[in-house]
């Protein structure tokens, strides 16, 4: 709407773009609010893990030309392949089911705040 009524432009479309991405970086490597609200004890088990390119490229829909159309396009198609395999395959993102993604079997360096085994 604000690119719309003409208080942004392209260029403050892209630097929110810019803005997204920097907050996933901060989210994956520092600290991950979304575990707190999402009851995550990390990222292989978060159902939202594979949104962020969606959250990155979003704003660039309204920037046209066809980079940023494609970005978007292949966010979109990452994100419902993504959501599809959740639905039809939940065993094999809960760590119950899935032995690979228990801390036990742990290999994420940047994985040692939550993980008691890299601790060490």
């Amino acid at each position: 709407m604000l690119y719309y009524w003409g208080l942004i432009d392209k260029i403050t479309l892209f630097m929110i773009s810019v803005c997204f991405y920097v907050c996933d970086l901060i989210c994956v490597l520092i600290w991950c609010p979304f575990r707190l609200i999402m009851k995550n004890r990390c990222c292989t088990t978060c159902r939202i893990f594979n949104w962020d390119h969606l959250m990155m490229f979003s704003p660039l829909i309204f920037m046209g030309g066809f980079f940023a159309i494609s970005l978007v396009i292949m966010s979109a198609i990452a994100w419902l392949v993504w959501e599809l395999c959740v639905m039809m395959y939940p065993e094999r993102f809960w760590d119950h089911s899935n032995a690979a993604l228990q801390c036990s079997e742990c290999t994420d360096k940047l994985c040692t705040q939550y993980c008691q085994k890299l601790r060490g």
